[in-house]
């Protein structure tokens, strides 16, 4: 029997757990409750997870994580706004996926704060959007500005939870949801798309 693989086993079985209990809006859950809908022990749940925040946390590092990868594979395209849109595509993409149980996981630090304090997660995510609108401006599709604001515009309006209210309480489809954002990102940057 290999431990490590076991373990690891283990881990992803909880933090799939996780996003089926905040999903359902079980967020008060406790490490017991965790373990059952996971299908381990009480105590592997333990060995993995101090608290539910330690959990959660897992669950939000891992959503991030997935959208940072799926970011990677959109490339780079020849067409700044080409990447651009598929930035956007695949955002909304990966939000619909785990935004109806991220939202539920918030930081008290905001995403600057994050950045300067080194979070490898928001560093990546900067990196990566930043790459495109320096893309962008080189093209000329958007005047030179303080990057790291626009990006902090783009994820806020990207938001899991905007994609969620969209989704689940205005009945958009993906992509509508994709085209509104998307054209609010151009707007506020004054993106020529």
């Amino acid at each position: 029997m290999n431990t490590r693989s076991d373990a690891q086993r283990s881990r992803v079985l909880l933090v799939d757990a996780v996003r089926k209990l905040l999903r359902a809006g079980r967020i008060g859950f406790s490490i017991p409750e965790l373990a059952a809908e996971a299908g381990v022990g009480v105590a592997t749940a333990y060995r993995h997870f101090a608290t539910p925040h330690d959990a959660m946390q897992a669950f939000h590092r891992r959503a991030i994580e997935q959208l940072l990868e799926a970011f990677a594979e959109v490339g780079t395209a020849a067409d700044a706004v080409e990447r651009f849109h598929r930035c956007c595509r695949t955002w909304v993409d990966q939000a619909m996926q785990w935004g109806p149980a991220v939202r539920y996981v918030r930081s008290s630090s905001g995403f600057i704060e994050r950045l300067n304090r080194g979070d490898e997660a928001i560093t990546a995510m900067h990196d990566i959007l930043a790459d495109v609108l320096n893309a962008l401006a080189l093209e000329g599709k958007t005047p030179e500005s303080d990057v790291t604001y626009a990006v902090l515009l783009w994820i806020t309006i990207f938001d899991e939870r905007v994609v969620y209210d969209l989704a689940e309480h205005r009945g958009w489809s993906p992509a509508e949801i994709t085209d509104h954002l998307t054209r609010a990102v151009a707007g506020a940057l004054d993106i020529k798309v």
